[in-house]
């Protein structure tokens, strides 16, 4: 489940939009009776360090690591789609202190930038498709369904989707999302059951047609637990795909801060108490006035009569 949602963000520098449809992977099918599930552990604290030098979010960079093991995963299976792929993100509308016994919990699409080469292009989308949601739910949230307390609705919802499975609507329609990924708040202390520790708590979700692949991820202790469910049709690599969430990990910590530090202003120079003499300039000399003979002045010729 995402974070809950405070209000609208801070304008992004780049704004990016969410909406259009996603482009079509094989993750977009029908889904078969088999299920393939992969688990990875990421350090919590040593994650934490990296996304606050960047000024991201624990959200920010959870989408920004899976985000760059999809890329590769399509990069070597194929084919990588020329489009961002796009995430479907549950997320928490519950206000702080709303303790009703009712679901306050809706579904959100983030864009991933997978269509980007370079990491730190593709950290700024994540980020800027990040704050333009916030922003977006943050004016509407009001209006989305969040609960469905009807009877009969989980047996109508459940009738539905066999016939949209049977029908293979999934093959036919444009996606709208992906992947499904979700961040759920776990336990920071860990737990023990008759004196023996606790030492993973990997979460498991499900999948389903359209949609045959579902991340989610969990704090417990020290750790981010991811856990990897696909249809083992669409999506049977989830053990290398768990391998490429390690590795897309390790690029974000080797990815440089882009962020600028100003250079600290130098002190002023501190007046000294000695005074410079001042040297006279040299004077220029003076060209002499050459004197011109006068026109009735007697020539050296009439001087000797």
């Amino acid at each position: 489940m995402w974070s809950r949602i405070k209000g609208a963000a801070a304008p992004a520098k780049k704004s990016v939009s969410n909406l259009g449809l996603a482009p079509r992977t094989r993750l977009n099918a029908t889904i078969s009776d088999t299920r393939a599930f992969a688990t990875v552990s990421l350090p919590l604290a040593e994650l934490n360090a990296v996304r606050r030098r960047h000024g991201a979010s624990l959200n920010d960079a959870v989408m920004f690591v899976i985000a760059g093991a999809l890329r590769r995963h399509f990069a070597k299976h194929g084919p990588l789609p020329r489009k961002s792929l796009v995430a479907a993100v549950p997320i928490s509308l519950r206000a702080q202190g709303d303790t009703a016994a009712n679901n306050r919990a809706s579904m959100t699409l983030i864009s991933l930038g997978t269509h980007l080469a370079d990491p730190a292009k593709r950290l700024a989308h994540v980020m800027a498709a990040s704050a333009a949601m916030k922003s977006t739910i943050g004016s509407v949230k009001n209006l989305l369904p969040t609960d469905f307390p009807s009877m009969g609705v989980p047996w109508l919802m459940e009738a539905l989707t066999a016939v949209y499975g049977r029908a293979g609507m999934a093959d036919r329609i444009p996606p709208v999302a992906n992947p499904v990924i979700s961040n759920v708040p776990g336990p920071t202390v860990p737990l023990y059951m008759a004196g023996a520790k606790m030492l993973t708590n990997y979460p498991a979700s499900i999948v389903v047609h359209g949609v045959a692949l579902n991340v989610t991820v969990q704090t417990y202790n020290d750790a981010l637990d991811v856990g990897v469910m696909a249809c083992a049709q669409a999506m049977p690599e989830v053990a290398e795909f768990a391998a490429q969430i390690e590795t897309a990990f390790e690029e974000f910590k080797a990815l440089p801060v882009t962020t600028t530090v100003p250079a600290p202003a130098k002190a002023p120079a501190k007046a000294t108490t000695k005074v410079a003499r001042k040297v006279p300039a040299a004077k220029k000399p003076v060209p002499k006035a050459t004197r011109k003979p006068r026109a009735n002045a007697p020539t050296a010729a009439r001087a000797g009569r």
